[in-house]
């Protein structure tokens, strides 16, 4: 008789331990919150968020945001987005593209107005461009490449939009 009280008993822990088990592995992800918010195309939304403002001049453009970041991604052409990053404070050496790819060549260039940007890039195509600005830190990164030339078009979107606008001057 001890010894069925002592299976039954047995049973029974087991039986509880399999449930409370059970019930911890669900399929909800457990651990950090995704940090993003989607704001759709809502850049008032973004710099909510970030609190900062980025006053991009685009159109079909998707918008997310964190603390302290805004990015925007855009078409580049049919078959490539790019993905615009824009942060006030300086993380990773400057580079918050959060593309973690390691790629053959890293290096300074100078594009043609005289700018010095980051890029991470093989033979052909940069993946990655990086700098940081009296503004902020910004990246521009194309899981498909991009040309120089793309780069310093992108990079000027980006200037642009951050140049400060005069008031228009008052005839006298």
């Amino acid at each position: 008789m001890k010894t069925y009280l002592k299976s039954l008993i047995l049973i029974f822990c087991s039986l509880v331990c399999v449930s409370f088990l059970s019930a911890c592995t669900n399929d909800k992800m457990i651990g950090m919150p995704n940090p993003w918010k989607d704001c759709n195309d809502d850049l008032k939304c973004a710099a909510k968020v970030a609190g900062f403002e980025f006053p991009m001049t685009l159109s079909n453009y998707t918008v997310r945001a964190m603390k302290d970041m805004i990015q925007i991604t855009y078409p580049l052409d049919e078959t490539r987005d790019l993905v615009v990053r824009k942060s006030s404070t300086e993380t990773n050496n400057g580079d918050i593209s959060g593309d973690y790819n390691e790629y053959p060549i890293k290096e300074q260039v100078s594009l043609p107005n005289g700018v010095i940007v980051h890029i991470r890039r093989d033979k052909k195509l940069v993946y990655v461009m990086y700098f940081s600005a009296e503004s902020g830190y910004y990246s521009i990164n194309c899981d498909k490449g991009m040309t120089m030339k793309e780069v310093y078009g992108a990079y000027k979107v980006i200037a642009e939009a951050e140049e400060p606008k005069l008031p228009p001057e008052v005839d006298k």
